[in-house]
């Protein structure tokens, strides 16, 4: 019988950090997921690391890109592979290093990002991501191995932020068009959020519910992310929570547990409010 070589067909799956430190692709992590630069500090890393007992190739890109929504309001990060002016990217300017690597079981590496932005750059803020794509090492093939060997390589992209500031920034939030309905054990909440300033908005929203005596019956908190003008759909649990008319309170924060000190900028607070009826 003929040999063969073991053919591998690759499986992308891509995750989304919503700035979460650490994030885990498959084996490999990456801490921190959101990098902040500016021009007093033009250098920043990331450690990579492989927690499982295989080998990882692994690859580092920059990319210009922004948290987005589709037309179910569901987000996700918008790549542009070649942004013209209108944006305010920072792919073209940040480098990293280095852009490949194998990480052995159990082993950490640092990568390093360095900014170099054009000297006339206008005050605000820039967006880069970083895109790290993992996938398990090939196993070699064994000399004289005559059996016809087939594989799936899953191949894992994890998607975090790169920011960088530059003079004076600001940011603020507005909240526009609020709908609620309860379906079924669900609360799906619909809002349109724009962003104000030269940079983008970081914060957490806070949603609650409370019957007609003022008792709050439910309540969440979930972080929001906004560089354009985007349409977000927010499904909540309601937990077999007893049929009435509620009220719905929600505010906003320009505050975020899982990012650094100093990479949120401080922003007014936002509330709005309507009734819904579950049941």
């Amino acid at each position: 019988m003929p040999r063969r070589p073991w053919r591998r067909r690759a499986l992308t799956a891509i995750a989304v950090a919503g700035l979460l430190a650490p994030a885990v692709i498959h084996a490999v992590y990456v801490s921190p997921t959101a990098v902040f630069m500016d021009d007093g500090n033009r250098n920043a890393q990331v450690t990579l690391g492989n927690s499982s007992d295989v080998p990882e190739e692994v690859r580092i890109e920059l990319k210009f890109g922004f948290l987005d929504t589709d037309s179910a309001g569901t987000p996700f990060i918008r790549i542009i592979e070649d942004p013209g002016p209108e944006f305010p990217s920072a792919a073209g300017w940040l480098g990293v290093f280095p852009q490949r690597t194998r990480l052995e079981p159990g082993e950490k590496r640092v990568v390093r990002l360095f900014a170099r932005p054009p000297a006339d750059l206008p005050e605000g803020e820039y967006w880069s991501r970083l895109i790290v794509t993992s996938r398990r090492a090939p196993s070699p093939v064994t000399p004289g191995d005559s059996l016809a060997r087939a594989g799936v390589s899953l191949e894992i992209r994890l998607v975090t932020s790169v920011t960088f500031r530059k003079g004076r920034v600001s940011t603020a939030l507005t909240l526009r068009d609020l709908e609620a309905t309860a379906d079924g054990d669900s609360l799906v909440l619909r809002l349109g959020m724009d962003r104000g300033g030269n940079a983008a908005y970081l914060g957490t929203m806070h949603v609650e519910l409370a019957d007609q005596q003022g008792v709050i019956a439910r309540q969440w908190a979930t972080p929001i992310a906004v560089h354009v003008p985007i349409n977000r759909r927010f499904v909540f649990p309601l937990e077999s929570l007893a049929p009435g008319t509620y009220l719905l309170r929600l505010r906003t924060e320009a505050k975020r547990d899982d990012v650094q000190e100093g990479g949120v900028l401080p922003a007014p607070p936002v509330a709005d409010s309507l009734t819904v009826s579950v049941g």
